[in-house]
């Protein structure tokens, strides 16, 4: 159920029938190589998000497109120097305040449970902060991936569940399949605008993908900034300094339509089980509620 298609008099019945769960999805808009669009992870993990909320009949909040974390709100002041286009970044501040209000007014309207998706890798630490300081409200906001749960979609996993089991990987062809064991062996050479992102993408809005830029860029680390890993440092500086074309990957060649919609029905799949889940499950409510008369 999308928000944003029931009427004013629909409300009460679609929130008693997701059990007081409404889900959101958070991604952001920038950069992802040359050959997926800014949009990358906002219409990827809205569409996931919307299969998976119509599987598990609960209420999904319209996506905030624009809203996620993409690193500091004056990163991008150049784009004519820096090759920017398309970023929008908003200061955390702003992003916090934005997410509480919008977690108040969608507990206004008589939601109990709220549960953030993300799409967007840099939206987890944002979404630990913003979790932090929401303890004292009567309702519960929650968190978790859009998809890739487990390293679910890593194509060495994606070939072992296709190989146990054929049928619900009927989509796939020969081709896609010495395509998943060729990245099985490689690993998928990063974690941004890769295989895995462009599946995604070819399996929610696949006219969006450009696959003669697959090679346009490099998404090969240039290693500028390394901190020895054993003193556990770490800076969003090191990923910009390290990958300069924001792509982290080796070119998806290979990547088509159809290993992109086995990606998608997995994606949906789980997150409807963590959607039917949460909407059977009252203990979250509860035991904020608990906590908050006691504090007081």
């Amino acid at each position: 159920m999308k928000w944003e298609y029931l009427r004013e008099e629909d409300f009460e019945g679609a929130i008693e029938r997701s059990g007081g769960l409404c889900v959101m999805t958070l991604g952001c808009l920038e950069k992802h190589g040359q050959h997926l669009p800014v949009g990358t992870d906002s219409i990827k993990g809205d569409r996931i998000v919307e299969l998976a909320a119509e599987k598990a009949d609960v209420v999904m909040f319209p996506t905030t497109m624009w809203l996620g974390d993409v690193g500091p709100a004056d990163a991008y002041k150049n784009p004519s120097k820096t090759r920017k286009h398309g970023f929008i970044a908003i200061s955390c501040q702003t992003m916090l305040t934005v997410l509480e209000e919008l977690c108040d007014q969608i507990a206004r309207n008589g939601f109990t449970k709220i549960l953030i998706c993300a799409s967007h890798g840099g939206n987890t630490s944002l979404l630990g902060l913003f979790s932090r300081f929401q303890s004292s409200k009567d309702y519960a906001v929650m968190s978790c991936k859009a998809y890739d749960f487990t390293n679910q979609l890593d194509p060495k996993n994606v070939l072992e569940a296709a190989k146990k089991d054929p049928e619900y990987f009927s989509m796939l062809t020969e081709e896609d399949l010495k395509t998943l064991e060729r990245f099985a062996q490689t690993g998928t050479g990063g974690g941004h605008a890769d295989f895995k992102e462009t599946a995604l993408v070819y399996g929610t809005h696949p006219d969006l993908v450009a696959p003669d830029r697959f090679e346009a860029e490099s998404g090969s680390s240039a290693n500028r900034l390394n901190f020895p890993p054993q003193y556990g440092i770490s800076t969003l500086l090191t990923w910009f300094a390290n990958f300069p074309n924001d792509f982290s990957g080796y070119p998806s060649i290979g990547c088509t339509p159809t290993i992109g919609e086995a990606y998608l029905k997995l994606s949906v799949d789980r997150l409807a089980e963590i959607f039917t889940y949460l909407k059977n499950n009252d203990d979250c409510v509860d035991v904020i509620r608990e906590l908050k008369q006691k504090r007081q």
